[in-house]
């Protein structure tokens, strides 16, 4: 991603309007946890990829698609849905 710590301001606002818990880890990578245990954690690496699944639980799904493909603003993000 090209502007990273413009990502992770991004990120962090929204996660603060969700009331979800933002954190970043040692090496960059980004750990958004919703507030809803049967969702999956979001880790958005610094470098490389990641995996998350919803189980189709709404609106989480909804959500994570939104703030994934917002990050395209800030650098390339593929997303591939099952």
């Amino acid at each position: 991603m090209d502007k990273w710590e413009g990502a992770i301001a991004f990120l962090s606002r929204v996660c603060k309007g969700l009331r979800w818990n933002f954190k970043i880890r040692a090496r960059g990578d980004v750990i958004i946890i919703p507030d809803f245990k049967k969702v999956e954690i979001l880790v958005i690496p610094k470098k490389g990829s990641g995996f998350v699944k919803t189980y189709g639980i709404e609106p989480y799904t909804t959500l994570y698609l939104l703030i994934l493909h917002s990050l395209n603003a800030f650098g390339s993000v593929e997303i591939i849905e099952d």
